[in-house]
């Protein structure tokens, strides 16, 4: 296994001293997550639950799994937003159960509440190095490019298929990859 790196090690810390604090505020028992940096693509992070059914009852075991380009490319915004903000699903999962909504009022109360934040449910981080989709294409639309994934891409590559634009009905071609820009 890879070690981490002390930025890694900050998000950890910073979604540990979240589930403190909520411990501390509801005086529960609260467990902190495992915590990934595997994620890929446009969402700089993610809360995900497993539940795991036995004779002596149902237990479940949080992940948080960060994305790690993005994470690298604004690691303060990472360590005072995204990992707060992936704690507090954890945190609302554990005191309030499955039936939440992600973003709803028990996750913007522990946000505001408990962590002093602005419940911010979106990033505004540049995407196109982390985008799963990195090949460009236009049409006739003036001022219209259209990001492909590396699936699509190939394909027209090998003239097996030909996209069309929804609105002008124009095939699709190739004008660059989003990562040379």
């Amino acid at each position: 296994m890879q070690s981490s790196t002390e930025l890694q090690r900050k998000v950890i810390a910073a979604v540990e001293v979240s589930v403190e604090k909520a411990r501390d505020y509801f005086k529960k028992p609260l467990i902190v997550p495992e915590v990934r940096f595997d994620l890929r693509g446009k969402s700089a992070g993610q809360a995900r639950f497993e539940v795991q059914r036995s004779w002596g009852g149902n237990k479940s075991h949080a992940t948080i799994r960060f994305n790690r380009l993005l994470m690298q490319e604004n690691p303060q915004a990472f360590i005072d937003e995204v990992a707060p903000h992936e704690a507090v699903h954890v945190i609302a999962h554990q005191l309030f159960g499955t039936r939440i909504k992600p973003h709803g009022q028990e996750w913007k109360m522990i946000m505001r509440t408990v962590l002093n934040r602005d419940p911010v449910v979106t990033h505004r981080f540049d995407i196109a190095r982390a985008s799963p989709k990195p090949w460009l294409y236009q049409c006739h639309c003036p001022e219209v490019e259209h990001a492909l994934s590396t699936i699509r891409h190939n394909r027209i590559q090998r003239q097996q298929t030909t996209y069309m634009c929804r609105q002008c009905q124009a095939p699709l071609s190739y004008i660059g990859s989003s990562r040379a820009r």
